[in-house]
Order: C-alpha cells, then structure tokens, then sequence
C-alpha cells in the first residue's frame, strides 16, 4: 500500500471520527480485530473495514496481519501516539468545560514525586487560588515512570520532580529547572543532637540512621562523604525513601535520616522533626516541571508556571537554619 496516494490533510480531517481513533487504540491494546470490534460494538468485518478506511487515508500498513493476531507496524506506532493523545486532549477538554461549567475557571492535571508534595505544591496551589480562586486541579501521585507515560500520553499537563536521573530530557518533554535543592539531616524533636552545635562527621557516623537503598545516588554521595572523613558509613537500621514513612519512624527514635531541605523544613514547621546544625555538601538533583514539548498554552498553565517559579525561588533561598 505505501506508495498510493495519501489524502491531503484536508481530506483527512474530513474523513477522520472519532471512531476510527477508538478503534485504534482498541486494536493496539488487544491486537484482534475481533476484539477491539467486540469492545467497540461492531462485527469483525466492521471493524476491518474501518481500519481499511485509515490506512487508505494514510497510504500505509497500519497493521500486519498474521494467524496470531495483529500488530502495529512503525506507522501504525506512530499513528497510535497521536490517537492517543488526540483523544486524551478530547477527554481533557471535556474535563475543563466540566469543571467551568461547575463554576471553576479551569483545570490543571499535575503529577507529582515525593519531592514536590510539602512544600511546593501546596504553597503554590495556595498562591495561585488566591488569585484564581475558582481553579481546579487533579493530582497524581506517583513513580516517575508512571507519571511521565501519562503525561506522554496527555492525561497529565505537568510533572513535578528532581529532573535527572529520573527525568533526562527527550523530544517528547520539554524541561524547567525550578530550584536546586540541598540536603540536611533530620532528627526527631528533643533528640540528644538537636541543640548542640558540635555535631561532627564522628559524631553523625555513629549515631544509626535510615539511609536511601544502596543503589541510591544520595546513598553513595552518604557513604563517600564518610569514607573521605576516614570514617566508617553510617549503619542503616533501615533502608527507605519514602519521606512520610522516614517521618513517621523518626518521630519516636533516635534514627537520624538526610532528607531534601524542603521536606526537612515542612516537618519542622509542624514541630515533627528538627534539622540539625550540620552542613554537609550533599546535594540532590534539581527540582523541575516536566511538560508535552507540543503541548498547548493555556492561560491557567502559564498562570500555574509563574507561580511555581515564585514559590521556586523562594525555597531556592531558604537556609538550613534560617
């Protein structure tokens, strides 16, 4: 078939439903057209003759056929990328007018990493209704392989995060560096360390600790930091990343952890945990937001953006002590 005579663009969005992209995704997802016919409603040889219809719309196998089922050739693939997205816009769209209709005055998906949840988000979600009090948001927490294949595929505007290694850039996402961020070590109120100012590299490497997992940057940057002291690591009686776990573990033991300033900050701002008078040169990878490259500007995401950078700055200024 490729070679024929593709329809002008012109043609296509005149030929083009919403049910030839259903039928799409149905068939990437099940690869047989007795399936995806099925979920769609339609007898197999509807659904064949549909997808007859795209393909001579493109001029391309879309498809190859075998006594296994389907599968997507390399147009087919791309074909597939942007129905994907052509009908999450579609459901977003229908999500915004929803939501206006309700009263707000417009929608923001966010995907969100731990690094993002106390003090980023919420104080620019705060600063931002203070100005557009009807706004809505929806919030995905999550990993960030999770949250960045949603937002490929257009469930999500943004992604809040550290930006590598967990989220190298690629021609799919355009990337904004909010603020670097350092590292403290935390303790929880009233321990024996909290108001000293003597605490030394010896002192901290005895103490027993909840340490990132051992494959872990911060973990190896822990680790190094005490093997230049000439000091054996740190014991780890636990092994976590999960910051609202390590708050609450902390909470009743002596268990010392290094947690990103921010959250550090947000626990000792509800009396939970204190930040020792230490100042390791332990750093994280910079915090940023994650957008679609060939994403639409929206002026409730530019709105959401200026904010995040106003909140971003001022955390990027917050000292250990301050």
């Amino acid at each position: 078939m490729t070679g024929e005579r593709v329809a002008s663009s012109r043609q296509i969005r005149s030929r083009l439903r919403i049910r030839h992209l259903e039928l799409l995704l149905a068939l990437g997802e099940l690869r047989s057209l007795h399936k995806a016919g099925a979920r769609l409603g339609m007898t197999q040889p509807a659904a064949s003759k549909l997808l007859q219809e795209i393909e001579e719309m493109f001029g391309v196998h879309l498809f190859i056929r075998s006594a296994r089922g389907i599968a997507p050739t390399e147009f087919g693939t791309a074909l597939l990328r942007k129905a994907e997205l052509l009908l999450s816009d579609l459901d977003s769209a229908r999500e915004e007018i929803d939501s206006l209709v309700q009263g707000a005055a417009g929608r923001i998906r966010v995907g969100a990493l731990q690094v993002a949840l106390p003090a980023l988000l919420p104080r620019a979600f705060a600063q931002l209704r203070s100005t557009y009090p009807r706004i809505s948001f929806l919030l995905q927490e999550g990993a960030s392989d999770v949250l960045l294949t949603a937002l490929a595929r257009g469930e999500l505007d943004c992604v809040l995060g550290r930006v590598a290694p967990e989220i190298p850039p690629t021609e799919l996402f355009s990337t904004e560096i909010l603020y670097e961020e350092p590292v403290c070590v935390a303790a929880r109120v009233g321990h024996p360390l909290a108001d000293t100012d003597s605490v030394t590299p010896e002192v901290l490497a005895r103490q027993e600790w909840i340490l990132p997992a051992r494959d872990a940057p911060l973990r190896h940057t822990i680790e190094r930091y005490f093997r230049e002291e000439g000091l054996a690591a740190p014991f780890a009686m636990i092994e976590s990343v999960s910051v609202l776990a390590n708050a609450i573990l902390m909470r009743d033991t002596d268990l010392l952890a290094a947690m990103p300033l921010a959250v550090a900050n947000h626990y000792a701002e509800l009396n939970v945990l204190t930040i020792l008078r230490f100042r390791p040169d332990w750093t994280l990878p910079q915090v940023g937001i994650v957008m679609r490259s060939n994403a639409p500007d929206s002026p409730v995401m530019t709105a959401f953006l200026s904010t995040l950078r106003a909140v971003a700055g001022e955390l990027g200024r917050r000292d250990v002590f301050a």
